[in-house]
């Protein structure tokens, strides 16, 4: 770890790492006390160099007379807190961790024992010890009702009745989060676990997440309290998934991840406000076609939310009626085999016209890169984008030249549009087949296609009023021409816009956190950091004429 803190957040004071130790061993009562005894003088230096420094310093001279004269710790203060305290802090750690307290004092024996939350995962060479683990874990365990309870292991269909067992164990706890997560180390071979009946009739479970389960109902369904369905890497039939969704009354969100052979969507509960469909493929696992259905048709007039994500293997999502839809992400791609690039490319855009068509009435609208490509296709071939009425939009592109006549087809179809977010991201994987095409059929001067739009933008930037720029960084280099290009023409066309703000991007912010970028520091990675830092922390307010 570095001693010297760089960009450290809304000016922290980092003290050194003897400091940090010293606090520590003071909470758990080591017996070394000539450590205790000359870590309190390390503290003192520090916080005399920040008084000199003209920081607070009276503050900091108070804190350190404190420090100076004050008695070591000999308590223990954690095992003194309440067991209730004790249960929330093991709740947060995985099971195995918290059977490992037992062994700090005869306070901490049998105190993971009543922990309301469990985690398992298979960490074992053989799954068989994995699963003697469970069973020993739940026969120890005492608590009377269960918050959550997380398996992932790789399952063999000869552990069902043990499965079927912790299931019931859990059930019977009143569980409120039900995690499921099952792999299997022979990807083409395997036999998916198939759930008991009585988990269609409970009334206590809230949150249902499965992988690898094969969902038959048989007669009513009745999940009373179910806010929360995930379903993941499953075959799915549409009349079990409409079954399990009227039978929840209280549903408000469904994601289906990695699932095949569902054609129809069809949705009519009132209760459900946001769908996620997070890749579809039609390969069974020895890579045949398993589905002779190429669309998937989404019905759903209730919701609020649609999320559209990941990969559509040889399937094109097509949206029937969501006439109560608020907000919708775009953030796919398309792959389809055997086909020449022609016709491919016009499937393409005959997908995304369709999409946004079905979108045209949505506020706020995200719109991922793999579909900026097929508009800018679109736009090179002269077909229009659908007028769009949304207010808030996101665009998220890599800023070359080629994504160029994309962005401008999308700002022509927006003439309401009040806010734009654009997030650059410098990655694009996948999209070969697309960037192929489009530089072997269109290759020609994209700047010069931009300005030449430029008279029509006139008309349609009307209404917007904020813009925010994720994406400076040392990536902003490649693609200074095209990112200066559209934030000119931005400031020069948007009449009443209020304010631009340009920062760092989203995957580096989310770093700041940590602390470093690529898990430790370098000379590079410290510069970036500082200034991402330094730029994020400065909103720059730009008014037009």
């Amino acid at each position: 770890m570095e001693e010297e803190s760089h960009g450290s957040n809304y000016g922290e004071t980092e003290t050194s790492p003897s400091a940090s130790t010293s606090s520590e061993d003071s909470i758990l009562n080591s017996s070394d006390h000539s450590t205790h005894a000359s870590r309190p003088a390390e503290r003192i230096t520090i916080y005399e160099e920040k008084a000199e420094e003209g920081e607070d310093s009276d503050c900091y001279v108070v804190c350190c007379k404190r420090l100076k004269h004050a008695p070591p710790i000999t308590q223990d203060r954690i095992s003194a807190l309440p067991n209730s305290i004790l249960l929330n802090i093991l709740s947060s750690l995985p099971t195995k961790d918290a059977i490992k307290t037992g062994v700090l004092s005869k306070r901490w024996s049998y105190v993971w024992t009543s922990v309301p939350s469990l985690s398992f995962t298979d960490d074992y060479e053989n799954t068989d010890h994995f699963a003697t683990a469970v069973d020993n874990t739940l026969l120890l365990h005492k608590a009377p009702k269960l918050t959550k309870f997380y398996l992932r292991f790789n399952y063999k269909p000869d552990l069902k009745p043990r499965l079927d067992l912790w299931v019931r164990l859990a059930t019977n706890a009143m569980v409120e989060q039900l995690s499921l997560r099952l792999t299997y180390a022979h990807v083409f071979n395997f036999e998916t676990y198939l759930l008991p009946q009585h988990l269609y009739t409970n009334q206590f479970v809230s949150e249902l997440d499965f992988s690898f389960c094969n969902i038959k109902p048989i007669g009513v369904v009745h999940l009373s309290s179910l806010k929360r369905l995930c379903i993941g890497y499953t075959a799915l039939c549409g009349d079990d998934i409409r079954k399990v969704v009227m039978g929840s009354p209280r549903l408000e969100y469904l994601e289906l991840n990695n699932c095949c052979r569902l054609n129809r969507l069809d949705i009519a509960s009132e209760s459900l406000k946001k769908l996620v469909i997070n890749n579809h493929f039609m390969l069974t696992a020895a890579g045949k076609i398993d589905d002779p259905v190429f669309e998937l048709e989404i019905v759903a007039p209730k919701i609020e939310s649609l999320e559209i994500l990941g990969t559509f293997c040889m399937k094109k999502c097509r949206i029937k009626d969501v006439s109560s839809l608020v907000k919708a992400k775009l953030d796919f791609s398309m792959a389809v085999l055997k086909v020449e690039e022609e016709s491919a490319c016009n499937e393409y855009q005959e997908a995304v016209r369709e999409l946004l068509e079905s979108l045209h009435h949505v506020k706020e609208l995200f719109v991922g890169k793999w579909c900026l490509m097929v508009l800018s296709l679109m736009s090179v071939k002269h077909v229009p984008s659908p007028l769009l009425k949304c207010k808030y939009v996101t665009v998220k592109t890599s800023m070359k030249k080629w994504d160029l006549p994309g962005i401008a087809s999308l700002l022509q179809s927006l003439p309401y549009v009040e806010k734009l977010v654009i997030d650059i991201s410098h990655h694009n994987l996948g999209f070969k087949i697309l960037e192929r095409h489009y530089l072997s059929y269109y290759n020609y001067d994209d700047m010069s296609h931009w300005k030449s739009k430029e008279i029509y933008f006139k008309f349609l930037l009307l209404c917007l009023k904020t813009v925010k720029i994720f994406g400076f960084g040392e990536n902003l280099v490649n693609i200074k021409e095209v990112f200066v290009l559209v934030v000119q023409f931005l400031l020069k066309n948007a009449n009443v816009m209020e304010k631009m703000i340009i920062t760092k991007p989203r995957v580096m912010q989310n770093q700041r956190k940590s602390g470093w970028i690529g898990g430790q520091w370098t000379p590079a990675s410290r510069a970036v950091y500082n200034l991402s830092d330094t730029v994020a922390r400065c909103t720059t307010q730009v008014y037009p004429r």
